[in-house]
């Protein structure tokens, strides 16, 4: 069953060492931060304990692995979004270095306010891990078969190959704001 979508933020993709009080344009009561990570970082606690998420999964693939995400994992973060203040307008998603979990999850999360998601697919600088993207959509109710993801992942790889093709690569900063 379709759930409503949850509010539209700008999205913001980077690594959580990157999290300092200066990397902030606005007041951090307006920010909320979406944390994938098994390891406790003072960085996180810039944020207030109503807008902070911090799931404990690994950046693997086999879901049988003990660390990769769960259901459980996916419906806390759909929880916190849908608990989130009406003031918070910005929502920072990070993992280690900000190129696959996190971007997973913004693409989840942005196809759960009803946006597009290839703007994160479509990034030849991130490797979205397919089964973190797969297991939020599918706990929010949304169209992701295997087939579906394997298609994204696809169209991920052919933009890096391009990317090379076309000497562009290094020339990106990997952290990205999605309006």
């Amino acid at each position: 069953m379709r759930q409503h979508k949850i509010k539209k933020y700008t999205i913001h993709i980077l690594a959580i060492p990157a999290i300092k009080a200066e990397i902030f344009d606005i007041s951090v009561s307006k920010c909320a931060i979406i944390a994938c990570t098994e390891r406790d970082n003072e960085n996180l606690k810039l944020f207030p304990d109503k807008q902070r998420c911090v799931v404990p999964f690994a950046d693997v693939e086999d879901p049988e692995y003990y660390l990769a995400i769960k259901g459980a994992h996916a419906r806390a973060i759909i929880k916190f979004l849908r608990q989130l203040p009406d003031e918070v307008t910005d929502l920072y998603i990070c993992c280690s270095k900000g190129g696959s979990r996190s971007p997973a999850v913004a693409a989840a999360v942005l196809r759960m306010s009803g946006r597009d998601d290839k703007v994160v697919w479509e990034n030849p600088y991130y490797v979205p891990n397919r089964l973190v993207y797969q297991v939020i959509c599918r706990e929010f109710g949304l169209f992701a078969p295997d087939w579906y993801v394997k298609h994204l992942v696809e169209l991920n790889r052919q933009c890096y190959l391009e990317s090379v093709k076309n000497s562009n690569t290094g020339k990106y900063e990997r952290w990205q704001i999605i309006d």
